[in-house]
């Protein structure tokens, strides 16, 4: 088994004033073909936008306009990647790239993505346990993984922050292939 914690920080832009507010972190990790990861988000979750759970959760477009948790999955050395959008309301999409912000397309080998959201006042924590993507079960491409941890958070008032484990560029981008700095083997 390969696994790695992770801290998001949030990009320049909103450092200051969320910084101290809230901490997002957590744990991935892969064992054979299927991957677990859980995001622990901790401070005053009454000052965010974070929807209730939903009785049935639904495959949905732009959840990252919104407070979403995502992460991105790459073998090392290939151009194509995984988005995966997690909504606290259970809502999810995956999405396969064919190379950089190219060729989005819904992963049809997920048809339903079920994880676990807990919250109160003070915590939320989502957990995720999933089979790999088809083309990342395989021996090399599982022994080379690279990873993107990031989130979307939005305050009561509407504004966005931008979370992730490293921010390479000047303007929050999830998809810049050196933010997928988490690497499994």
């Amino acid at each position: 088994m390969s696994s790695t914690s992770f801290k998001l920080i949030p990009h320049a832009a909103g450092m200051q004033r969320v910084a101290a507010t809230y901490s997002l972190h957590g744990q991935i990790s892969v064992l054979k073909a299927t991957l677990q990861i859980t995001y622990q988000l901790e401070g005053k979750l009454a000052e965010l936008k974070i929807p209730n759970c939903s009785s049935q959760p639904l495959r949905q477009d732009l959840l990252w306009q919104a407070t979403c948790l995502e992460f991105f999955l790459a073998a090392a050395g290939n151009s194509d990647y995984w988005e995966y959008n997690l909504s606290p309301a259970g809502d999810w999409n995956v999405y396969h790239l064919d190379t950089y912000r190219r060729g989005l397309a819904e992963e049809p080998a997920y048809k339903q993505l079920p994880f676990d959201v807990i919250r109160d006042d003070k915590q939320l924590n989502l957990s995720l346990t999933c089979a790999l993507p088809p083309a990342l079960i395989t021996p090399t491409a599982a022994a080379r993984l690279e990873v993107g941890v990031s989130a979307v958070l939005q305050s009561s008032s509407g504004e966005l922050t931008y979370w992730a484990v490293a921010h390479p560029g000047s303007e929050p981008d999830f998809h810049h292939r050196e933010g997928f700095c988490l690497k499994l083997a």
